[in-house]
């Protein structure tokens, strides 16, 4: 919602500054987002006289003028014939900038060069179209400040709304607001209507045919129109609200929609058949051309306006191009109507139309308005010249709103605020909102009524709030609240925070990403056809076609992150996920299940530069080691590691993770072609954990210590040649196997390929300890131990003892 501050002024009279009337209205849960400077656009333009006109001695289409500065004269050359000596313009000098910020420079025509640029409305972004130059009131000072002699000088706050106070949508409401805070009062336009014979209902016929879709209907017929150009002054409101002018007819209905928050649709009456107006549900197979040219299927349950013959406009979401107002119109009928919100909000879904009527209708407007704003109309079409109005009004309300009665209970508000204010300041304040004070009744209890504006008061605790904005937020004592439960995590939420803290230790940052892409989303993470990742939930209403499908897996965030990083030459990173994913439940209408997952991603070198830091860069062992640091810090149980495939890793530097048996995630480098699709040029390692798997895996009973060794160990060391397919891990577990509660680490210290390794074997060495806790091992002991390793990997392994 954009507010021009000069449009406020003129219903209430705000002394504060743009700054702090930003401050008053958030602090009262109106949320300024933004203050814009409406006239600095135009302050690089100035205002010149047109001393002279003369025709380009070469080219007859180019007229030569000398326009008079306030501190000199410039030559200018325009094609615009409509000039005359002594005309006051906007002119655009060299270097100077216009709104659209197109740089003007000096420009040569023919031989002779343009210092500058005359303006015409639609250059200014005053009009859509124009046939010249913008020719102000003659007598304008030529050292006016343009924004000013335009009514530009105004700034607009931006407001971001809730979606309760949909009022504020209306400068009106808008200003009510302000005069409460201030504690000021409003003037609110008057609207004298003159009518003139004949009477609306000789020249329309309206029947309401779905009056639970349409509680309130009306309208009033404008005669004797006059298309053509708005005054300045509306469009420079229309501007401050964020809309372009279009003529003088659209320009009012979308001045008084801005104004008292309640759209408006204006029908050519001579192109209604039979000069009917239907409000219907649409017909099965209906069709219709809207005012953007599109032809939209209708069906049943939308709710449309139509003639005696067809639709003719989609019941506040959009018109249709047959019944547009042109500049041959002569007669109009102008709906104005309360429809049901969530009728308008399913239509306007459904045909993909997001219009600003549909937005003001989905949320919810006051029934009241709706002939409140006909008048207003029809008086200012007759202040302006555009129209005349005819005798009477069609108002069809068929579901009045009943009034909203609210007990008022001073101790019940003080002990929702925390507060000992007293029961008269409580009334005052809801006096300044226009709310009414009801303490004269048999009960002997108060009660308030709100206007009807107020959709959003339903009871106590609204108008406690409504007390706690006006008296301030700032101004309520803090309190701590008496909390009779000590709330704490589960165990599974602690071991979801314990892997956090893990992973930060570990230099990792956390990031947050959306939890939707779109389709194409797995295509550029080589996901195949027919790969179960591909079984998605799908968002009915989606955002965006990026943002369609639920995630089933954290990849694309990890990814997005680390490319937006990269285009930036922000390579060097190591960042983390912990979030839901979603895979649908093979019944239709079951929620989907919604598994904790964590994925990681580590890019570029290891660690920063530094003289005494290697410039080595990540591969799938520093993955894997960010992996086995968690699941040792988690004690984890029957996890381990062997070699996998991932469509979006790098086959054969893959490995997949597994607990007793079952896949719970993978760790490797990226596949290039995945990496190529996200514009990474540094080394990337992925990983993704199931953590609601590894949660089961986790050991929950108290921690068991045991003390420090009181015997020496037997150390010895294994080198063996290996066919490549071996895996350490099948050897390692050899050395358990045979060494028993004798050997107590195994680690593996050398990989070797090369020189007098023949090809398709490798080098593996291996230190071996061996220690018991209750006397010192002997090496008779050991060296059978040892023997029957060797031995049993020779024969299990073909593996062969290296000197």
């Amino acid at each position: 919602m954009r507010v021009s501050y000069n449009w406020l002024r003129e219903y209430v009279p705000v002394k504060q500054s743009p700054t702090e009337l930003a401050e008053l209205l958030t602090m009262a849960g109106l949320e300024v987002d933004e203050i814009i400077d409406l006239g600095a656009s135009y302050r690089d333009l100035v205002l010149g006289e047109v001393a002279a006109i003369e025709r380009h001695p070469k080219a007859d289409q180019l007229y030569l003028c000398r326009i008079r500065l306030n501190d000199g004269e410039v030559s200018v050359i325009t094609a615009a014939p409509n000039l005359s000596v002594g005309d006051i313009v906007p002119i655009a000098l060299p270097g100077s900038t216009l709104p659209d910020g197109k740089i003007i420079q000096p420009t040569e025509f023919f031989g002779i060069v343009s210092q500058g640029m005359l303006c015409s409305e639609e250059e200014l972004g005053l009009a859509r179209k124009s046939e010249g130059i913008m020719v102000l009131p003659a007598g304008t000072d030529l050292k006016a400040d343009l924004p000013t002699v335009l009514g530009l000088d105004d700034y607009v706050l931006v407001l971001e709304l809730t979606p309760n106070r949909a009022d504020c949508y209306g400068m009106l409401n808008l200003a009510r607001e302000v005069a409460a805070l201030t504690n000021t009062k409003i003037t609110l336009p008057e609207d004298p209507v003159a009518e003139i014979e004949p009477s609306v209902a000789d020249l329309v016929t309206v029947e309401v045919l779905n009056p639970d879709l349409a509680p309130r209907y009306a309208g009033r017929v404008l005669l004797n129109l006059k298309i053509g150009e708005s005054p300045l002054w509306l469009k420079t409101r229309l501007l401050a609200a964020g809309m372009r002018p279009i003529n003088n007819l659209v320009d009012l209905t979308n001045y008084v929609m801005l104004e008292f928050n309640q759209p408006l649709h204006a029908f050519d009456l001579n192109k209604m058949e039979d000069r009917k107006i239907l409000v219907r549900s649409a017909r099965q197979d209906e069709s219709i051309i809207t005012l953007d040219g599109e032809e939209r299927k209708l069906h049943p349950g939308q709710l449309v306006i139509a003639d005696a013959a067809q639709a003719q406009c989609i019941a506040g979401v959009m018109g249709a191009f047959d019944s547009e107002v042109t500049s041959s119109t002569q007669t109009i009928f102008l709906e104005s109507a309360y429809f049901a919100p969530v009728s308008i909000r399913r239509t306007a879904q459904e045909l993909a139309i997001r219009s600003e009527a549909a937005i003001r209708f989905g949320k919810g407007l006051d029934p009241e308005t709706v002939p409140l704003a006909l008048n207003r109309v029809a008086s200012l079409a007759q202040q302006l010249g555009i129209a005349q109005t005819a005798k009477g009004i069609i108002d069809y309300n068929t579901q009045p709103v009943p009034t909203r009665k609210i007990w008022f209970r001073p101790e019940k508000i003080n002990a929702l605020l925390g507060t000992e204010l007293e029961a008269t300041y409580m009334k005052t304040i809801f006096q300044r909102l226009n709310f009414q004070i009801d303490g004269d009744n048999a009960e002997g209890k108060t009660y308030i009524t709100p206007p009807s504006y107020r959709l959003d008061i339903e009871n106590e605790a609204d108008l406690a709030e409504e007390v706690a904005r006006i008296y301030g937020y700032n101004e309520i004592p803090v309190t701590y609240p008496a909390a009779q439960i000590i709330g704490k995590r589960t165990p599974q939420q602690e071991f979801t925070d314990k892997t956090r803290n893990i992973l930060l230790g570990l230099g990792l940052s956390e990031i947050i990403t959306y939890s939707f892409h779109g389709e194409k989303m797995f295509d550029r993470l080589n996901i195949p056809e027919e790969h179960p990742l591909r079984q998605t939930v799908k968002m009915k209403v989606a955002l965006s076609e990026e943002g369609s499908l639920m995630r089933t897996t954290l990849l694309p965030g990890v990814l997005e992150s680390l490319s937006y990083n990269a285009s930036r030459n922000r390579h060097d990173l190591q960042i983390f996920e912990i979030a839901h994913v979603y895979h649908p439940k093979a019944e239709a209408g079951e929620l989907p299940d919604e598994p904790l997952h964590l994925a990681g991603g580590l890019s570029g070198r290891v660690s920063e530069l530094g003289w005494n830091q290697s410039n080595r860069e990540v591969d799938f062992y520093d993955g894997k080691g960010v992996l086995e640091t968690l699941l040792s810090h988690l004690r984890a149980k029957g996890v381990s590691f062997r070699r996998g495939e991932h469509p979006t890793m790098h086959p054969g530097r893959t490995a997949v993770v597994e607990a007793y048996g079952r896949q719970i995630g993978f760790v490797g480098e990226i596949h290039p072609a995945v990496k190529k699709e996200f514009n990474l040029t540094a080394p990337v390692v992925l990983f993704e954990l199931n953590l609601d798997e590894l949660w089961q895996t986790a050991e929950k009973e108290v921690i068991s210590v045991s003390p420090l060794p009181k015997f020496p160990p037997i150390l010895r060391d294994l080198a063996f040649l290996l066919p490549e397919k071996v895996a350490a891990k099948d050897l390692i577990n050899l050395f358990y196997e045979i060494g028993g509660d004798k050997l107590e680490a195994v680690n593996l210290f050398d990989v070797y390929q090369g020189d007098k390794i023949p090809a398709g074997y490798r080098s593996l060495a291996f230190s071996l300890t061996f220690r018991i806790p209750d006397r010192t091992l002997q090496d008779e002991e050991v060296n059978l131990l040892m023997e029957k390793i060797i031995n049993t990997a020779t024969q299990r392994f073909k593996a062969q003892l290296r000197a």
